[in-house]
């Protein structure tokens, strides 16, 4: 629980004064009882030689003589008798001003057993004395009470308690309010609004010098400090953030370049390998004597080049970004699209690649170009770790559709890649591969375009070896058979 520091000052200074008080008191207190005590000490001493010598040798008390003794207005009662049942029993101070709370048995057995014991017995309030003539015979005994004024003590202590506590308060109240309450609370705000970004906070110094007006004056340094080293620190910011978009745009282009390069090896695969065929049967077409339905044959065999190139060349402008807003498209074909461009690669490592498609539509909401270019992406990685793993292996891609959801999957068969790197290989430049074979673009890339499809990425080493990257998009008009 939070308590503000003035009402901590209030109680300590208030609890420093009742134990300064207490102190006292209890001081006083030790030293009234004290006297008291001495007082009935000297009082018996006096009573009991009054008494002795009130003894006549034939042991009668001379009653005249004990009343006229003068120090009777010490005691508020006494009682003086002698051991004989229905013998001598004197009030000295009188009995008329008793009240009704005066218990006399309490008084009475108090004398007996003084008398029986030859000592001071403690009884009914008072003290009850043997009486001992000359001969050192028991005569009888007295009890009395010494007057006890605690009420003019109290009332005396009690007024200038709380006048002293009232005074004390308000005056070291002020004197700290001033010099340490006020200076402590401008800093506390102060102290606040700077950590709530408000920098620069300026403070006004105290007249006063001490500890406090150094610590403003401090604090006043510190805060114009902070200041300019916020600034300094957000121009520094901003030229490390400008100098780390520049690296990022080049380092983009470079992968977008890379892209560049495996869509080229696919197209000049693809063209090349009809163009062969078509050189060939135009050498023949051309020769003098061709038979008819052969130069027919080589003109079926120019065309089927000229639509396998055509094809080639309509896949290429499937990936050239194009659209300018998200459509609704089957995500088997960019998928198909991606395959076939990495496909000539696979066959010159050696690498099965297998497509594994369901057999409902997995339609999503996308940019054809953009999601194709993902998928050549994580094919083109796989290659790689394949590549890296001295060839051969298996790529197998798999859509599907689960829920509301649409699954693509490229697993691979490679070396996978250490747990603790999971969650770093889709980093910005972050890549195992060897440096000038890898910009650790790929997989950020391919974050990126699943990201503005309202879908995510999920990798994950298989149990058998190699990698496994899920893409998981959002699904349009999927109907319940295809659900789960």
């Amino acid at each position: 629980m939070r308590i503000a520091l003035g009402l901590r000052v209030l109680t300590l200074v208030g609890t420093v004064n009742v134990a300064v008080f207490g102190a006292g008191l209890y001081y006083l207190s030790g030293k009234i009882a004290s006297d008291r005590l001495a007082q009935e000490q000297e009082f018996a001493k006096r009573l009991v030689h009054t008494l002795r010598s009130s003894i006549s040798p034939e042991g009668e008390l001379r009653v005249a003589q004990i009343l006229e003794w003068p120090f009777w207005d010490a005691v508020t009662d006494v009682v003086v008798r002698d051991k004989n049942e229905g013998g001598v029993s004197l009030n000295p101070v009188g009995a008329a001003h008793r009240g009704a709370d005066f218990d006399r048995e309490l008084v009475e057995s108090g004398l007996r057993r003084a008398v029986e014991s030859r000592a001071e017995v403690a009884a009914a309030g008072g003290l009850a004395l043997p009486i001992v003539d000359e001969q050192q015979r028991v005569w009888g005994g007295c009890w009395f009470q010494v007057s006890k004024e605690e009420s003019p003590l109290w009332m005396g202590l009690l007024p200038w308690f709380f006048a002293s506590t009232v005074l004390l308060f308000l005056g070291t109240f002020s004197v700290l309010r001033r010099y340490v309450l006020r200076p402590v609370g401008q800093l506390a705000v102060a102290a606040g609004h700077l950590r709530g970004g408000e920098l620069g906070r300026q403070l006004a110094v105290p007249s006063h010098s001490d500890e406090l007006s150094d610590l403003i004056q401090t604090f006043n340094a510190m805060s114009a400090e902070v200041r300019g080293f916020h600034e300094h620190l957000e121009d520094k910011v901003d030229a490390a953030t400008q100098k780390a978009l520049e690296a990022e745009a080049a380092a983009m282009r470079q992968r977008r370049l890379a892209a560049m390069g495996e869509l080229a090896a696919g197209i000049a695969h693809e063209i090349n390998n009809p163009l062969g065929g078509m050189l060939n049967a135009v050498d023949v077409i051309d020769r003098p004597g061709t038979e008819e339905d052969k130069r027919a044959r080589y003109h079926e065999l120019l065309r089927s080049g000229l639509e396998r190139i055509q094809g080639t060349v309509a896949k290429l402008l499937r990936f050239t970004p194009r659209e300018a807003e998200l459509g609704p498209l089957d995500l088997e074909g960019p998928v198909r699209d991606a395959v076939e461009l990495v496909r000539h690669r696979s066959e010159q490592q050696g690498v099965e690649l297998l497509v594994r498609v369901a057999a409902q539509p997995c339609r999503v909401l996308g940019h054809r170009s953009e999601l194709g270019q993902a998928v050549l992406n994580l094919l083109a990685n796989a290659l790689d770790a394949l590549e890296a793993a001295d060839g051969g292996g298996r790529i197998e891609v798999l859509l599907e559709v689960s829920g509301e959801e649409v699954h693509l999957g490229v697993r691979d068969d490679g070396p996978g890649v250490e747990p603790e790197l999971l969650e770093r290989v889709s980093d910005l430049f972050y890549t195992t591969k060897d440096v000038g074979r890898g910009t650790g673009l790929g997989l950020a890339l391919v974050h990126n375009v699943v990201a503005s499809h309202g879908g995510s990425v999920h990798l994950s080493n298989l149990a058998g070896g190699g990698l496994e990257v899920r893409l998981v998009l959002p699904g349009i008009g999927l109907d319940a058979e295809g659900a789960g």
